[in-house]
This record gives C-alpha cells, structure tokens and sequence, in this order.
C-alpha cells in the first residue's frame, strides 16, 4: 500500500459527490490522525463545578465546522435556488451544520487515505486517456 500521501501536506483530490449521473464535486484535502485529534481538543469545552470537577463536553456540531475548514477545498456543481453556490469557508460552514450527508461524507472521505490515493489514481488514468495519442 502506499503510503506517500501522508507526507504530503496539500495532498487534495476532487471526489464525486451526490447522484450517480450528476454529482458535485468536492476538493477533500487528507487530514492526519494529529489534526483530527487537534480538531477534538478544540471542540471540547472544558468547565468546572463548584466542587472544582472538571468537566469536558465535546461539541460535535464545531468539530465537524473545524474538519470542514481543514478539509474541504472548494467544491463545483452545488447550487441554491437555481444559482451556483460558490465555495466560501463560510460557505463550508454552513453545509457542515446544516447539510448531514454532506458532514457525513466529509467526515468519512477525508481521513481514508487509501480513497483518495485511489480517486487520485483513476483521475489520472482518466486525463492520461484523453490526451494519449494527440501528440
């Protein structure tokens, strides 16, 4: 297997989205075990009781904003009330919190490396294939 994309730190790949016969398209960037355990430290809120217990309470709904800003790139074929909706980390934060399968896919896409690797690996084949034989 291989495992080169781990050193890569702009390691992103445009992955299908959506509907079989017309997805969107998504840029997921990997993101590494460190940043995703970067990413639960900072949506954990940390309190104490008047008996001075510390108590930790993860916020699933800002993890899931924190990952989509650290792993989503920009997007192509999403649109809202027949305009395109364009990429804006603002954008990205909004179907994070609002759009389930999105956070959900999201979630999923961008820590298998072996996913990208392969989406990587058939786009190339794919372009390599269009421009053989035009010398």
């Amino acid at each position: 297997m291989e495992i080169g994309g781990l050193k890569r730190n702009d390691f992103e790949v445009w992955v299908p989205f959506g509907e079989e016969g017309d997805p969107a398209k998504v840029l997921i960037r990997y993101v590494s075990r460190s940043q995703i355990q970067e990413i639960r430290k900072k949506a954990t809120v940390t309190s104490y009781t008047r008996q001075h217990q510390k108590e930790e309470q993860f916020d699933g709904l800002k993890a899931d904003v924190l990952l989509g800003r650290a792993a989503v790139g920009g997007w192509k074929g999403f649109t809202m009330e027949d305009k395109d909706y364009l990429y804006s980390p603002e954008n990205c934060d909004f179907l994070m919190k609002e759009w389930p399968e999105f956070a959900r896919f999201v979630n999923n896409v961008c820590v298998d490396l072996q996913a990208l690797q392969d989406e990587e690996a058939k786009q190339m084949a794919k372009n390599s294939s269009r421009t053989s034989g035009s010398d």
